[in-house]
């Protein structure tokens, strides 16, 4: 439902851009030509996507699908002189492994299933899309691009949670010239979904207002940046507007205390801000907030977060632009008025002499759903998650990463399917051509 686990936002938010695997708004000092910068790089995820629906009443037992996707992703450097002119590629394929209509359905693949005619079919065998964009690198630190984007910040962002990306079309300008100050601006015009079909360019789809109607909208308009004051503290602005849904602000902030005996506590705080900008039967007003502390030490780290919702809806978004604490595998927490609490331990196993091993576990209770508004009959719901994650240190598989994702949830049957035990099984590997 998400993009990969969020806990920092501003820990994201610093790294943001607008490119295709990597950020384009890096500075070039002099444009080093157009070949000798250009990278490229092969990435194959192969998921076993598995959602089991509790519900007595769901019109599906489960989803259950097994596929593996491809990755090419060419970036070009800079022509030489004052203005670098370059251009991108990616390239994407999804092969099916394994599907049945009963189970279709989980996002790995363009297939679909009816709820009302409780069927549901497979989908083509493969699928694929070839997306492109130009790019000019001018003065010291501004990059301009048109094309395919993959853009990672709070009010729009790129969805990697199933086989593949998806991907956002339009233009861009980013700026690095004073130290510790990223600054971007875009216009994305459209959206090409490859976690639910090979094309979809005009609809973000599945999104619904606050009355289950079905969104349909393709233009965003955004403004923003990041600021490092130091090392050890962040900040974020942004300030957007989707049109005919919202116009919507993001306040954010990270502070890094080092503490005694290489200890040290991380305090992330996130607030958006959404006013309606909706036709008359549609709801976005909504505050949200989030704050999330974390404690390391050595290779653990504990956290807490607090998450609450305000306002007349609850919180909707596109695709991954969701960087609340509380934004996890399955849930959200983004119901209107809804307050939730987390408690997370992460472990490292180098500690114990397996480098590349971890883990990672966390719970998350809320309340004050407002039941009369949702129309649910609990107003909390819990999730707790588990992840292990492997990445192989040497030998011929080096490099090569299995990740377990495993999630219980529980929850009134008319909130986001109900109750649900879900796995997600990961192999990935990437390899560096250029």
């Amino acid at each position: 439902m998400k993009i990969a686990i969020k806990w920092s936002s501003i820990a994201l938010a610093v790294a943001v851009g607008n490119g295709l695997i990597v950020s384009q708004a890096a500075a070039v000092d002099g444009n080093e030509g157009f070949i000798e910068s250009s990278t490229a790089t092969l990435s194959n995820r192969t998921m076993n996507f598995n959602r089991d629906f509790r519900s007595a009443n769901a019109p599906q037992s489960k989803r259950d699908e097994t596929a593996t996707g491809f990755v090419l992703n060419f970036e070009s450097g800079y022509s030489r002189g004052p203005i670098g002119l370059g251009f991108d590629t990616i390239s994407m394929l999804g092969i099916k492994l394994d599907s049945t209509a009963d189970d279709a359905g989980t996002g790995l693949l363009p297939s679909s299933f009816d709820t009302t005619t409780r069927t549901g079919n497979t989908g083509p065998s493969n699928y694929s899309e070839i997306r492109g964009a130009v790019k000019a690198h001018i003065v010291e630190d501004t990059v301009l691009r048109y094309g395919v984007h993959l853009p990672s910040n709070p009010v729009i962002a790129y969805d990697d949670a199933r086989l593949l990306p998806n991907h956002y079309n339009g233009y861009s300008i980013t700026n690095t010239s004073i130290e510790g100050l990223f600054v971007e601006a875009g216009r994305m015009n459209d959206r090409g979904d490859m976690s639910n079909s090979s094309e979809v360019d005009s609809v973000f789809n599945g999104l619904k207002d606050s009355n289950g109607l079905v969104i349909e909208n393709e233009k965003v308009t955004y403004l923003g940046g990041t600021y490092a004051f130091s090392d050890d503290l962040s900040t974020s602005l942004y300030t957007s507007d989707a049109e005919n849904l919202w116009k919507r602000h993001f306040l954010g902030a990270t502070y890094n205390l080092a503490l005694a005996n290489e200890m040290s506590l991380v305090t992330d705080l996130a607030h958006y801000q959404t006013s309606d900008e909706s036709p008359a039967n549609a709801n976005f007003d909504n505050d949200a907030s989030s704050l999330a502390l974390t404690l390391g030490a050595g290779n653990h780290a504990f956290g807490v977060a607090y998450q609450r919702m305000g306002g007349d809806a609850g919180f909707a978004y596109l695709d991954g632009a969701v960087f609340l604490a509380n934004s996890v595998q399955y849930l959200d927490f983004n119901a209107k008025d809804e307050r939730s609490y987390q408690a997370r331990y992460d472990y490292n196993f180098a500690g114990l002499g397996i480098p590349g091993l971890t883990f990672m576990t966390r719970y998350i209770t809320s309340d004050n759903i407002d039941t009369a508004f949702a129309g649910v009959n609990r107003d909390g719901r819990w999730e707790r998650d588990t992840n292990i994650s492997y990445t192989v240190q040497s030998g011929a598989i080096e490099g090569v990463n299995v990740l377990w994702r495993n999630a219980t949830i529980r929850q009134d049957d008319n909130l986001d399917g109900g109750d649900v035990d879900e796995n997600r099984l990961i192999v990935s590997y990437t390899w560096e051509l250029l």
